[in-house]
């Protein structure tokens, strides 16, 4: 009883540690997994420590554990999942899915543009060389 005390108190401490650390915090694949297997550790060693067994405490410390970081990695894969439909769809759209012809006319629609432009130039520029002069 008196070795299991100190096994328990060492692990609460490693754990409370790691909740305060930030590399707990940081966006990496395995995030909620790490998240989950700390809070269900904290949560079955609190429910085991309020029973006042020591020994159920390290249990349910242990289950607790592989429980959160069980449904952590469930919550890692659907997120990776939708990342990566994320991306498919907007590399998707990010793709020109205009004909050849369609293509061709924007071309042409912009270098008509461009000529317009530089007549309108050419005018303002000889508007203001015979208000000058």
């Amino acid at each position: 009883m008196k070795f299991i005390k100190p096994i328990l108190l060492a692990t609460l401490v490693a754990t409370l540690s790691g909740c305060a650390s930030p590399a707990m915090d940081n966006e990496n694949e395995n995030a909620a997994r790490n998240r989950g297997a700390v809070g269900g550790a904290l949560l079955g060693a609190t429910a085991g420590a309020l029973t006042g067994d020591a020994s159920l405490a390290v249990k349910g410390a242990a289950l607790g554990g592989v429980t959160g970081g069980v449904a952590g990695s469930m919550k890692d894969t659907d997120d990776a999942r939708n990342a990566q439909r994320t991306q498919v769809t907007a590399d998707g759209l990010s793709q020109d899915n205009r004909t050849d012809a369609e293509k061709r006319v924007a071309e042409v629609e912009a270098e008509i543009k461009l000529i317009e432009l530089e007549q309108q130039l050419a005018e303002l520029k000889k508007e203001k060389e015979d208000d000058g002069v």
